[in-house]
């Protein structure tokens, strides 16, 4: 029997223990198992039983590659004479992946699957420092070598993502760079395929050389899923751990004053005993004012902030009624106080103007805007890459409710403890008890994050113990929102309105702070009733000053000596407050009452012609009322200070519809007085629009032109009426035959009909005299205006 030679080969598995990216990198250091392990390993997990293998295959020894995180296996084989030496190779490397892959074997420090691969050529085992391993590779051949052979010799090792040939330099070895997607491919193929000979030519792979400072960087930027999200994690933590305390105590500080010098007791004190004796000092607005009309509603104000927080209050009153200075009047001793204006966020022309007029307002430092800019770029750049969103940019809901909830805090830690909480932090001092102190101390001054539950239960539990004492009022915070729904439309105005809604409704109900609503809109207290539900609001309603409050008003500004008959004067004007400080103003600049009141009033007509009659209308907005409608309401407020509501609502251009009066108010042109929970009687929007309305009727030729549309549309209504009883009559007429009987017999017509044409009959000749009267105002119209340009012509 012939004895056939032994023949020798050698196989590479990879993943065998952790690459080594650096010269930093220990991870191998700390988990490469000894000679012996990876010997074992290799006989009892990596490679088939020899029993089980073909050609009387031995291992002959292992050759672990440390930097490669890879092993070659050494190994001997007979190959009978019916295979090749290709063939037989190829069977021993096909029998060990069955056995890899029939075992599942992963490795626990990446959980990756180990491979193996024949070795096709001679590697080059060498340790050098500055050579590491890298997804692209150099490989060089004297011969000529494709784009397509390359991929089929390199594709087996792992996914190729380009393979570029550089261009040839004479006398030396043409070059080509190979690029896989993950560098375990790259380590397989330099240790497989480096001197094996193809086509008469041996290849030498090496890895490519990068810059090693570029390593840690192109790891972060190649694996955008792990980074991004990690990134994210940490800018949020930092958020949280430095600028969140940060922005919560600039707020406090804010909230109680605290870098306010003219608010320090001492400083008060000083200045009231040294400046404030030697000089007078001077009124403020509602002192100088003398309104009795106030004093009332000061008062039922105070009375409602001695009280525990429990639900609203709503000041409501027309555009310059007073609003913002009596509550600032009735606030001005309170030591903590927000005041949130909302007229300058609902005009913000974007999300990013409002949230930072917002935080300017309440103190949110730092605001960082910019950086939600950076973060929506950086969002769109990564979607368009990797296909998914990072999640970094925020929307102008969730940064609106991120400041609200930080000023939450900060409102919750001014929040005063009660006297029961100060005596017995007071108890446990004096007993010398450390760690109950400490607790209490904790409890009295406020958690972020669990104080408002703290607070919640420990208010009802002081609500049930009538000897209790609760702590004093004016240490209560007071949180002012002017100018709620200033603004119903608008890009982000129902966000506003529904989140500072549900905000404050949070610290009513945990008894953080009193909640004042001021506001101009009738409706306002809907959204609120929805945050508040089942609470009953405290309404506190501002009118205009009667004649002897706006006298007196003027002259605590005013000599009056030296202008003894102003009530004339302020008659015209009326008791809007704004208006009764423009005509102060214009007084005391050197004009005469006569001219002040001319010019008051002459800017209310044209803001009454603009925005009732649509004159200049530049804006491009639509009335949801006629302009004849408004003249109808013009004509009765003209004539009298109130005009009934029903009367108006049933009048023939209304038909019933308490739209357009809703929409004219909100317009701030008449005001709806409510009586017993419904509207009562209309009013002017100002009491200078009485005025303006009387003037506006005394223009001869626009009067005369609105007359005439009114009574032309009122004709038109009228003739639909009259075609419409015509139309029945004419039915009718077909039940009955040429002689006047009964279409069905009987003789006579039956009563239901004749009293239904008698109906008619009546109904008939009342809208003929109602076309008559219109026509009679409409050609006396026509005839004005004929009058009119008749005389401007001829002058």
């Amino acid at each position: 029997m012939e004895q056939l030679p032994l023949q020798y080969g050698m196989l590479y598995f990879d993943n065998a223990y952790p690459l080594k990216m650096g010269w930093w990198d220990i991870r191998y250091s700390v988990l490469k198992p000894g000679w012996r392990s990876l010997e074992r390993k290799a006989k009892t997990e990596l490679v088939p039983p020899e029993k089980n293998m073909p050609f009387h295959f031995k291992i002959g020894g292992i050759e672990p590659r440390l930097k490669d995180g890879g092993m070659f296996v050494h190994f001997s084989y007979v190959r009978p004479s019916s295979y090749t030496t290709k063939e037989a190779l190829k069977e021993i490397e096909s029998r060990c992946e069955q056995h890899l892959i029939s075992k599942g074997h992963y490795m626990w420090f990446n959980f990756q699957k180990v491979r193996a691969f024949l070795v096709k050529g001679s590697p080059f085992l060498e340790d050098l420092a500055s050579r590491y391993p890298n997804s692209r590779i150099r490989v060089e051949f004297a011969g000529n070598l494709n784009v397509e052979q390359l991929y089929t010799l390199f594709r087996k090792y792992g996914k190729i993502m380009d393979i570029s040939l550089l261009t040839p330099v004479k006398d030396m070895p043409r070059q080509a760079i190979v690029q896989y997607s993950f560098m375990r491919a790259s380590t397989s193929a330099k240790s497989c395929l480096h001197g094996m000979e193809i086509n008469g030519t041996q290849l030498s792979v090496t890895y490519e050389r990068t810059l090693q400072g570029n390593i840690i960087w192109t790891w972060l930027t190649n694996h955008p899923k792990i980074t991004v999200p990690l990134g994210g994690a940490a800018l949020a933590g930092m958020s949280f751990m430095i600028f969140d305390p940060m922005r919560v105590f600039s707020m406090h500080a804010k909230i109680t004053q605290l870098f306010n010098v003219n608010e320090y007791p001492f400083l008060r004190w000083l200045r009231k005993e040294t400046v404030g004796r030697l000089t007078r000092s001077p009124l403020d607005a509602m002192q100088a004012s003398g309104w009795r009309e106030r004093a009332h509603d000061e008062e039922k104000l105070r009375a409602w902030l001695r009280t525990a927080p429990e639900s609203f209050a709503i000041v409501h009153g027309p555009r310059g009624a007073g609003k913002t200075e009596m509550v600032e009047y009735v606030i001005k001793d309170k030591k903590h106080k927000v005041v949130i204006r909302c007229e300058e966020l609902a005009n913000a022309r974007s999300e990013s103007e409002l949230l930072t007029n917002l935080a300017k307002q309440i103190g949110y430092i730092p605001l960082f805007q910019f950086m939600n800019t950076i973060n929506n770029m950086v969002d769109v750049a990564i979607t368009a890459t990797t296909g998914q969103k990072a999640g970094l940019s925020a929307t102008f809901e969730g940064q609106l409710k991120k400041i609200l909830d930080t000023l939450s805090i900060a409102v919750q830690q001014a929040s005063p403890a009660t006297l029961e909480e100060k005596t017995r932090l007071s108890e446990l001092i004096k007993t010398g008890s450390c760690a109950q102190t400490n607790a209490l101390a904790l409890s009295a001054s406020g958690n972020p994050n669990r104080r408002l539950t703290k607070v919640k239960r420990h208010r009802r539990e002081m609500n049930s113990d009538d000897n209790n004492t609760e702590c004093d009022p004016d240490e209560i915070p007071v949180i002012v929102i002017d100018g709620y729904m200033s603004r119903e439309k608008g890009p982000h105005a129902k966000e506003l309105w529904t989140y500072l809604a549900d905000w404050a409704a949070v610290m009513v109900e945990n008894h953080i702070a009193h909640v004042v609503f001021l506001t101009n809109n009738v409706s306002a207290s809907k959204p609120l009733a929805k945050s508040l539900p089942n609470m009953p609001f405290e309404h506190i309603v501002l009118t205009d000053a009667s004649l002897e409050s706006a006298l007196e008003f003027v002259y605590n500004h005013l000599d009056r000596d030296e202008y003894p008959d102003l009530i004339k004067s302020v008659q015209t004007i009326g008791g809007r407050l704004t208006d009764l400080e423009l005509f102060v103003q214009k007084i005391k600049s050197g004009q005469k009452p006569e001219d002040a009141v001319n010019d008051i009033l002459g800017r209310a007509v044209v803001e009454v012609r603009k925005n009732a009659f649509d004159f200049d209308n530049s804006d491009g907005r639509t009335l949801n009322w006629t302009p004849i409608q408004f003249w109808a309401v013009m004509k009765q407020l003209a004539a009298s200070e109130t005009a009934s509501f029903d009367e108006l609502k049933i009048h023939p251009l209304f038909k019933n519809d308490e739209g357009p009066f809703s929409a004219m108010e909100q317009a701030e042109l008449i005001n709806i007085v409510h009586k017993h929970g419904r509207p009562y009687a209309v009013r002017p929007g100002k009491p200078i629009y009485r005025a303006a309305f009387q003037n506006i009727l005394s223009d001869i030729g626009f009067s005369a032109v609105m007359d005439l549309e009114s009574s032309t549309h009122l004709e038109k209504e009228e003739m639909v009426k009259v075609a419409k009883w015509e139309a029945e009559l004419k039915e009718l007429s077909n039940l009955l035959h040429t002689d006047g009987s009964w279409l069905f017999g009987g003789g006579r017509v039956p009563k239901e009909v004749d009293t239904r044409v008698k109906w008619l009959m009546k109904k008939l000749a009342e809208s003929h005299a109602k076309v008559e009267k219109y026509e009679m105002e409409a050609s006396q119209a026509k005839k004005a205006v004929a009058g009119i340009a008749a005389s401007s012509f001829s002058s």
